[in-house]
């Protein structure tokens, strides 16, 4: 399947501007413009490509505003529907779930994320790699 090219040149259009939105830190307007480009995806929305980056852009504009019970929400969709070994979502779960306070998810989840691409994954956030690394012995003998 795929998307007619006006459908697909709005969500593409929609998605810029989101980005821009992020870029410029206005996350509410991005959590918008994301919104309505996963919104105008056909049903089921879960199988198209677009789903995965665009719920990904939602959540990553909550987790930007600190709103992370709403992030994980939608970390959770894409790693529910297969996004097992994303090292970005995996990182992401990890961070709301430390923010959260729960700390055997957030455990699992920031490990797996180390384990598939290492310290560079965390240099946004170094925080979080500082609080796996004294929850875990990430040394190798």
């Amino acid at each position: 399947m795929e998307l007619s090219d006006e459908l697909y040149d709005r969500i593409e259009e929609l998605s810029e501007t989101g980005n821009e939105a992020m870029e410029s830190e206005d996350y509410t307007k991005a959590i918008s413009c994301f919104q309505e480009a996963l919104d105008i995806l056909p049903e089921p929305k879960e199988d198209w490509e677009a789903y995965l980056w665009l719920a990904g852009s939602i959540g990553d504009a909550h987790f930007m505003m600190g709103d992370y019970g709403k992030s994980l929400e939608f970390f959770r969709k894409c790693y529910n529907i297969g996004e097992t070994d994303n090292p970005f979502i995996l990182l992401r779960l990890g961070e709301n779930y430390l923010e959260m306070k729960d700390e055997t998810n957030a455990t699992e989840f920031l490990l797996r994320a180390y384990m598939l691409e290492g310290e560079k994954i965390f240099k946004e956030d170094w925080k979080y790699f500082q609080w796996l690394s004294k929850h875990v012995n990430l040394k190798r003998k």
